[in-house]
């Protein structure tokens, strides 16, 4: 569908907006991780949120300058500013973002083997972690160069992206192998097969993988539910000794199950802002290869939540600190003051 030249140049100016939200949120993040980086960067979830921001940090940019890199004359294009050159380097970070959600995968892959197998940070750093960065890496990276070297980075319409040009041309895998494409042939095939696929592999994965978490936390409460209220039989021992015993190993086990229940929380906060993320894009996206286009709201939306997620990932990140600092009294009227509190 076409849009009016109003419509285009609201739906170039949102993304310099959100775009600039997500480059702060990631950046507060990885500023708050580095002022306590002797404690923080020694433990695998730290590390891999910080990863996972160092690209949020590229796709906002790249999201943020919007139209400006889309080569200057581009018919049905809010003021596109740029040339191949400049449309190729915006969408190689765009598409090099997909590292973004097979990190939220694999931090659900983290809180898995934290709540359910009953691994501490040491075992994940050297058994999973470096493995969870060599995946994400080289498939984020690896799909930017291959989408550069087959030509595939082209005018998206709201970005630079994989696209066919000239938009509209007829692709050979719909046209009995031949194409009038001059670069991306093949577009809507390598979309599916490098981000959409990829991206809600991730999504279902990460809902798998949290129903998993909370079926676990649900038997610990259960277990510690049966462990508290056991009768004691007359023949057991009532010493000091082992009632004091007894006190210990409960108290140990209400720790383990309260730190269990906010590892899962957590996981499913990160999960739920993923979800928000991305589910109008690919709404958006599964409309334009059915019908052809979209609709206006719809691509509203699409430029309002693909570049923020640097921001609700702040958000997640800070709402432990900020509940905790509630619950023991902390207040201010200033929102600088509160957030620079939270952030020590």
């Amino acid at each position: 569908m076409g849009w009016t030249a109003e419509q285009s140049k609201i739906l170039s100016i949102i993304p310099h907006f959100t775009g600039a939200f997500s480059f702060i949120g990631s950046s507060s993040i990885i500023i708050m991780i580095l002022r306590d980086r002797r404690k923080k960067l020694s433990k695998p979830y730290y590390r891999l949120l910080f990863a996972m921001c160092v690209f949020d940090i590229f796709a906002s940019v790249a999201l943020g300058l919007s139209t400006w890199p889309i080569p200057e004359g581009s018919p049905g294009v809010y003021d596109p500013k740029g040339t191949v050159g400049t449309c190729s380097a915006q969408a190689f970070f765009i598409q090099a973002n997909i590292a973004s959600p097979v990190y939220n995968f694999m931090l659900s892959v983290y809180f898995l083997l934290r709540v359910k197998y009953g691994m501490n940070e040491n075992q994940i750093g050297r058994r999973a972690e470096p493995i969870m960065h060599v995946i994400t890496v080289i498939f984020g990276l690896g799909t930017s160069f291959l989408c550069l070297g087959l030509s595939l980075f082209n005018d998206s319409t709201l970005w630079c992206w994989v696209n066919a040009s000239p938009k509209g041309c007829d692709q050979s895998y719909a046209n009995n192998g031949e194409t009038d494409c001059e670069r991306g042939d093949n577009a809507e095939i390598y979309r599916w097969a490098i981000f959409f696929g990829p991206l809600w592999a991730c999504i279902i994965g990460c809902m798998v993988i949290m129903i998993i978490i909370f079926m676990s936390v649900r038997k610990q409460e259960n277990k510690l539910k049966k462990y508290q209220f056991k009768p004691r039989r007359e023949s057991e021992s009532s010493n000091v000794g082992d009632e004091e015993f007894e006190r210990k190993k409960k108290e140990e086990e209400r720790r383990r199950h309260a730190q269990s229940r906010q590892v899962a929380w957590q996981g499913l906060r990160f999960v739920g802002v993923f979800y928000l993320t991305w589910a109008f894009a690919t709404v958006n996206r599964l409309l334009q290869l059915v019908n052809g286009g979209s609709y206006f709201w719809l691509m509203c939306l699409h430029t309002i939540f693909v570049p923020m997620q640097g921001f609700f990932n702040f958000l997640v990140y800070i709402y432990p600190r900020f509940k905790a600092r509630k619950r023991a009294g902390v207040r201010s009227h200033h929102v600088g003051a509160t957030i620079r509190r939270i952030s020590i």
